[in-house]
């Protein structure tokens, strides 16, 4: 699982093992409340904690707006402006120190800009961190009144502001810009979805609701969406909710990279989107003073008592449960997209790595386990034009017997196994359309099951003192394949001091080498090949 724990262990693990209790905690740990609120001297003291973490490809700059409006959000949402901070910068050893100059400048000219003084905190390399990280930032300010999650009151208008998905949609597409441009997505788009970056926040859109009376709750939409920043709030103040799917508003470049990655808006991660629960007769005016700044929001729904239920009304006029997402959509597509990304392959070797790797999840479903050699197998592939070993595609720590099953260690790519490589490439040389090859345990009478099932064979002589080194190899196996009139489906190798004898199966085909292997497979007996097993 990737983000914040699950609720059950949150309410298990976290909510009640608070330390020391105190008379001045007015809010505590609780689902779905952005920050604590502590009763200090008969003022109202708003306290968040957050960890901030960098994209690949983001500046310092960004990684520096992002750190305090992020930080400074969870504390405007609780109706108290951020005055003070602390942070904790951990970075890995070697990071250049123009990096983390530009950074730190970065976050205080934009504490500066929100009036927050910081007034601590940490900076140092640990070995454990892999990328520049704010292991933790705490926010604070102190105020005569706050608001909170836990005070939506039956019949309250539900308003958001900017949309769904908008930190989902800023961080793919600042991320994935050159991908989604080459899907053909409209570049304006493209461009409006980036400019996004500097919308995760809702510092100014709280501060506007604050200016408007009758305002009990507010809450930002962050992992889970907009579908879990709703029921947060309802669970919180425990009420009831209905929401308008179709009055809520999805940007159209939001829309447009939620529907290329197949993710659903309503439930991805939304750091920027404000909920605002108010007195129905204050809406409009809240809706006007966001429209004279130009944050879009709408009215998308109301709080109902609990009994009434949490739903949402669907197109066509029917309801359906609102309940939070299990796991945020956006990691698992950020993560994914994050790995293509970073996939230097071309599109033909990512192909026939894919060819590849499902070839071998058909061989572990008809378990060829007992076939296996006990230095292991790999399965060799080329595509139609390979030339050299950086174009044979091959899995990198072979196919092992463990437990009578097939493991794979590693997943198919180009270039890793020498041995097979050299093996399909010479067998290339004489019969170019042979294309793959695995190497299997010789078990015994092996050779009249395959003359049986029709297999032709040929049989490489053993080599002297059963000796044979890696280029003696490829010289033997040239001499016995110049030989031939067609590529032979299997090639029994000889028995050589330290290493077991086996077969070679080549193919045109991977379904064809799936077929030669299962019928081999199936012809031993497995009473002699366990015999023969260690």
């Amino acid at each position: 699982m990737i983000g914040k724990i699950n609720d059950d262990l949150f309410k298990a693990a976290v909510e009640h093992h608070t330390g020391a209790k105190h008379p001045s905690v007015v809010i505590g740990p609780q689902m779905g409340v952005d920050a604590a609120i502590l009763d200090v001297g008969g003022r109202y003291m708003a306290v968040a904690e957050d960890p901030i973490f960098p994209g690949p490809t983001t500046s310092p700059d960004d990684f520096g707006w992002v750190t305090i409006h992020i930080g400074a959000s969870d504390v405007a949402v609780m109706g108290i402006k951020p005055q003070f901070m602390t942070y904790s910068l951990l970075l890995p050893p070697g990071t250049p120190e123009d990096y983390i100059t530009e950074l730190i400048q970065s976050i205080s000219k934009y504490a500066k800009e929100l009036g927050i003084t910081i007034v601590g905190g940490h900076t140092g390399y640990y070995s454990a961190v892999t990328v520049p990280i704010i292991g933790g930032i705490t926010v604070w300010g102190m105020g005569d009144d706050y608001v909170a999650p836990t005070g939506a009151l039956p019949g309250d208008t539900i308003i958001i502001t900017k949309g769904a998905a908008i930190e989902a949609a800023a961080i793919l597409a600042c991320e994935l810009r050159e991908r989604l441009l080459a899907s053909g997505m409209d570049p304006q788009l493209v461009a409006r979805a980036c400019s996004r970056w500097r919308e995760m926040t809702v510092v100014k859109d709280a501060e506007i609701a604050m200016s408007t009376a009758g305002i009990h709750a507010m809450h930002d939409a962050t992992e889970g969406g907009l579908t879990r920043g709703l029921w947060e709030v309802a669970e919180a103040s425990g009420t009831g909710l209905l929401i308008n799917y179709s009055q809520v508003p999805v940007p159209p470049d939001v829309d447009a990279v939620c529907r290329h990655f197949d993710m659903d808006p309503y439930t991805a991660i939304s750091e920027g989107t404000l909920i605002i629960c108010c007195e129905p007769e204050k809406a409009e005016k809240l809706l006007d003073a966001y429209a004279e700044v130009g944050i879009e929001a709408a009215i998308i729904g109301k709080v109902l008592p609990r009994p009434a239920g949490r739903n949402w009304i669907l197109n066509d006029g029917s309801t359906k449960p609102l309940v939070p997402p299990e796991v945020d959509p956006f990691w698992e597509v950020f993560f994914n997209a994050l790995a293509v990304k970073e996939d230097k392959r071309t599109a033909a070797e990512a192909a026939l790595c894919n060819e590849l790797n499902d070839t071998i999840t058909r061989l572990k479903e008809m378990n060829i386990a007992p076939m296996i050699p006990e230095v292991g197998a790999n399965l060799a592939y080329a595509g139609p034009e390979a030339k050299d070993k950086s174009d044979i595609i091959a899995i990198p720590g072979r196919l092992l017997r463990f437990k009578n099953n097939v493991a794979m260690l590693g997943q198919p790519e180009p270039g890793c196994s020498r041995y097979m490589s050299s093996t399909l490439l010479t067998a290339r040389k004489y019969f170019p359309e042979t294309r793959c090859v695995l190497n299997l345990a010789c078990r015994p009478g092996i050779e009249e099951i395959c003359r049986e099932l029709g297999l032709s064979i040929a049989v490489m002589p053993a080599p002297a003192d059963f000796r044979q080194n890696d280029e003696e190899y490829e010289t033997a196996l040239t001499h016995l394949l110049k030989q031939q009139q067609f590529c032979p489906d299997v090639v029994l190798l000889p028995d050589r001091i330290n290493l077991e004898k086996m077969i070679l199966v080549f193919s045109k085909k991977l379904d064809n080498l799936i077929d030669k292997v299962n019928r081999i497979t199936k012809k031993c007996s497995y009473n002699v090949i366990r015999k023969n097993n260690c």
